[in-house]
């Protein structure tokens, strides 16, 4: 029966908690989540409160939540301005028109960067939950959020969700390339015909990216891409179908039509054989052949096909002269795939082929001078080779794979598009010869952009004497000139899980500083590509606050003013990531809003003026950098920030995502952690340490100075109003609560009350009493709170900051979702307690089934319980299909459990779906997961 004295409506919740939150005035360690925490928990375990009874409080806060994050959502893409992304787009191509057609024909013509999508674990919610986040953020009313998890995520349906953003993506670019020409034929009748324009390219690495990962094969990523072809090629046709419909004359476009259907059916029978598993040589050769042979329908220029499209437009009166137009350009810009690929591997992968395979291992172990000349020296003296599928079958060198694989895309699928070469914690510069001598050992060094991810806080400090270091070589010079751009990616994830993410964002923008001076003095007007990924929440790089903001963020407006000043064409790519990612591209009004706002900020950006204070005053800010930087290098390496993340909170991440959440090789502790995964468990803890901390302490003699200069530099106010969002977010309380329930004294109080759950209770203050977890907790939260108190007081004195009142009131459906998850815990934990002890003759001992309830691992310690106590046979309904006839005399010896699964079994498991759906409705309240 339901205790009727405790709150469950999510007012009532909200109201218990001020109430207790009051007594701090008496008692400054008052606590209202676990006061509130313990009031569900003794009632749970009285039997006056089931977990499902809490069940309805937690949704109801989730709705809440959900509505916030949709209203932000719609906030973000502009969706209920008074002149949308589209317009304000059209009136930028009108302005632009008026500058002459040379100049329109330039600027529409130039590349400038681009979206690319990637994937990882950042699936918890379920796509159904997604899609109503999209409709309601677009208007839709009477929508009650799903609530459901995604139940874990496979490649194949990364690679399907992914597909689906682009399909929304493309309709976006279409849009945008018939506006410019639409614009041009109104501005110039007599010269449109001229352009040749492009727009920011799409990208994706689901598929492809096999940093961390083992479970995609090399011939998986010739599957995808043939499958993308194949997809790509048919949407062509369909598109020359319909402009073939609109014109009496005969064009060639029907013919063209067949052409393209017909290399679109190859290349679906293609990708089906290679979705087998080809560890088989014998369907490896069937393959193979299928795909090399000289197939009459096979196509892989898509150049070719652009030109003999644009060919077709003599005599085509106007109107269809611009849809072929519009299709050639989407033929040139996407190629014969969904969008362009992103290979991606890890630097040590290349490493190991430099120091085996080039006989690097002794005369220069730390790649050095000497394998940067020896490098150098081979790369000159390489000539490509020619290899079939049966090298690719033989090779057990990843990275020597990767590079075949490229040369294999380039003849048989794709023979024109670029591939992006991405290497993941590149802190050497021989890492990049390495894959430029490869490159050009398998003819692909001409089509290959290879782009160093700099994310470490070695790559973050050195990048620029690395790409120093690299353009010194004559061999790299040559490689960059004829692909005519040098290509970079940063990684604002990682780095701010390392040194946290506004000295990262600090250090990224320097970076790329060092970065383009070193271009402009080694290689005067080459274009610079900056590859900016990061995840969709604060803690990893990514605003919370409008496209325009977010795109400044990661690269802030003085470094495009800075590199035109230098000479240098700059390109921007931007990565939207996984679930929340998709989801800004998973409507096509979405869609359009977020292309068109990535396109407007990029081409037509307002005009900058090197006025910002944050620029003048590099002593105060790089010395706010470096103690920022400490603090938080500080804290990585404390040993209890290990435990903090390391003990029990994995237990609230859910299974969202192909790619592991632990490295399985490597350091342990807090480096052993994915940025996703790190971030994820700081926001379930309700501690944002990596954004809201370190602030309050990195200056506090020079607190005058640095409140002087938050309020007068937009880039500076910018960085602290992140970390402002992070603390809004985040409790000390809520930290303190989850010490709590694993500190035993506290269980050995409880034994005090409830007789009959006494013994369970001094069980768990056994189990707890050897454990350091809750001295660890509490000595973060102290630290943490230290630190937090003068952040607060730094606020105070800010221009326009949140006030203490509405901190307090935003933080209140947090505290409410983790106080009922932590009386669930507690729960888990005393039905740990009363576990009777087992024979360990299935392999285990009850001591291992209750540590895995003490780390939240309850679906793994309920599989573990059903072994040993099975089901009643009677409820074995697979039994009731034996033929054989038998009969029922009630003497049969049977071991029956029902009462144990009833009374344990059962509601673990409903307690551990309890504390997933608080772990999707906290995740709301940070707009992300992870």
């Amino acid at each position: 029966m339901t205790d009727t004295h405790l709150p469950l409506g999510r007012d009532q919740i909200y109201e218990r908690l001020k109430s207790y939150a009051q007594a701090i005035h008496d008692d400054p360690q008052t606590n209202s989540v676990f006061r509130l925490a313990q009031d569900y928990f003794f009632a749970m375990s009285n039997g006056s409160l089931s977990p499902e009874d809490l069940n309805a409080p937690v949704m109801g806060i989730n709705e809440e939540l959900f509505a916030e994050r949709a209203d932000h959502l719609a906030q973000q893409h502009g969706l209920g301005e008074d002149t949308p992304m589209s317009d304000q787009l059209a009136a930028a191509l009108e302005m632009l028109s008026a500058k002459g057609f040379e100049a329109y024909k330039a600027h529409t013509k130039a590349a400038v960067g681009g979206i690319v999508f990637t994937a990882h674990p950042t699936f918890a919610h379920s796509l159904k939950e997604r899609d109503q986040l999209a409709e309601v953020a677009c208007g839709a009313t009477d929508l009650v959020p799903d609530g459901t998890g995604s139940d874990g995520i496979t490649l194949h349906q990364e690679h399907q969700e992914v597909q689906r953003a682009i399909s929304y993506a493309q309709n976006s670019v279409r849009t945008y390339l018939s506006q410019i020409i639409s614009t041009a034929r109104k501005a110039f009748p007599d010269e449109w015909t001229d352009l040749r324009p492009t727009a920011p390219s799409l990208a994706s690495w689901v598929g492809y990216d096999l940093d961390g990962r083992s479970d995609i094969k090399w011939w998986t990523s010739i599957a995808y891409r043939l499958k993308e072809k194949s997809v790509q090629l048919y949407r062509y046709s369909e598109r020359l179908g319909e402009i073939a419909e609109k014109t009496t004359l005969y064009s060639g476009l029907s013919d063209l039509k067949t052409l393209v259907e017909n290399a679109s059916r190859l290349a679906a029978q293609q990708s089906d054989l290679f979705f087998q598993d080809l560890e088989d040589p014998a369907r490896l050769v069937v393959a193979a052949n299928k795909l090399t042979g000289n197939d009459p329908a096979r196509l892989t220029s898509p150049d070719a096909l652009a030109g003999n499209l644009i060919a077709l437009c003599e005599n085509q009166p106007d109107d269809i002269k611009a849809e072929i137009m519009t299709l050639a350009s989407e033929i040139r810009l996407f190629g014969f795939g969904t969008a362009r690929i992103h290979l991606r591997i890890n630097a040590a992968q290349i490493q190991s082929v430099i120091r085996r395979d080039l006989g690097l291992m002794t005369e220069d172990h730390d790649l050095g001078q000497v394998a940067l000349d020896t490098l150098a020296e081979k790369i000159s003296g390489s000539t490509p080779i020619r290899i079939n599928f049966g090298d690719l079958f033989l090779e057990q060198s990843t990275a020597r794979r990767q590079f075949m694989l490229c040369a294999q895309i380039r003849k048989h699928i794709d023979s024109d598009t670029p591939i992006r070469f991405l290497i993941a914690e590149s802190e050497n510069p021989a890492t990049v010869l390495g894959a430029l001598y490869l490159a050009r050992q398998y003819g692909v060094d001409d089509l290959l952009d290879i782009s160093p991810l700099f994310e470490t806080p070695e790559a973050l400090e050195n990048g620029g004497r690395f790409v120093s270091r690299l353009l010194n070589v004559p061999e790299f010079r040559d490689y960059v000139r004829t692909r005519g751009q040098l290509s970079i990616q940063l990684g604002f994830s990682d780095a701010g899980r390392f040194i946290g993410q506004i000295s990262a964002d600090l250090a990224i923008e320097r970076i790329e500083n060092h970065i383009a001076t070193a271009l402009s003095e080694h290689m005067p007007g080459t274009a610079l590509l900056f590859f900016n990924t990061h995840g969709e929440s604060i803690g990893r790089g990514a605003y919370p606050g409008s496209f325009a903001m977010r795109l400044n963020h990661v690269l802030p407006a003085r470094t495009p003013w800075r590199c035109k000043r230098l000479g240098l064409p700059l390109l921007h790519e931007v990565s939207f990531q996984g679930g929340d990612g998709y989801l800004h591209f998973c409507k096509q009004e979405l869609s359009d809003s977020a292309y068109f706002a990535f396109v407007h900020e990029t081409l037509f950006p307002e005009p900058y003026s090197d006025t910002d204070p944050f620029y003048k005053e590099s002593s105060l800010v790089w010395d706010f950098y470096r103690a920022l930087r400490i603090w938080h290098e500080q804290l990585f390496d404390d040993p209890n920030y290990a435990g903090l993340l390391g003990d029990f909170a994995g237990g609230f991440l859910l299974e969202a995502g192909s790619r592991p959440k632990r490295r399985s090789s490597g350091p342990a502790g807090p480096r052993s952690l994915r940025a996703i995964s790190h971030n994820a468990t700081l926001q379930q803890l309700g501690a944002l340490a990596n954004t809201a901390c370190g602030i309050g302490s990195a200056l506090e003699r020079d607190i005058d100075d640095l409140v002087r200069l938050i309020d007068t530099s937009p880039r500076l106010r910018a960085l602290i109003d992140m970390a402002l969002f992070a603390r809004v977010r985040t409790s000390i309380p809520a930290l303190r609560a989850y010490a709590s329930v694993y500190a035993p004294n506290f269980w050995v109080a409880c034994t005090k009350r409830d007789q009959d759950r006494r013994n369970a209770r001094a069980a768990v203050y056994r189990l707890l009493k050897s454990r350091g977890t809750s001295a660890a907790m509490m000595t973060c939260a102290d630290h943490l709170s230290v630190d937090l108190g003068r952040f607060d007081h730094l606020i105070s004195r800010l221009q326009d900051a949140p006030s203490v009142s509405y901190r307090h009131e935003a933080r209140l459906p947090i505290h409410a979702l983790h106080a009922i998850r932590q009386a669930a815990m507690m729960r888990a934990m005393e039905i740990a307690g009363s576990l009777p002890a087992i024979s360990e003759r299935l392999g285990f001992a009850i001591g291992d089934v209750q540590k895995l309830i003490l780390e939240m691992q309850i679906g793994d310690a309920v599989e573990l319980l059903r072994r040993l106590f099975p089901k009643s046979a009677r409820e074995i309904r697979e039994l009731t299909d034996l033929v054989e006839p038998r009969e029922e005399r009630g003497d049969l010896t049977t071991s029956d459990y029902a009462a144990l699964h009833e009374e344990i079994l059962d509601p673990l498991m409903e307690i551990q779906g309890l504390i997933h759906k608080v772990s999707r409705a906290i995740s709301h309240a940070h707009f992300a997961y992870g």
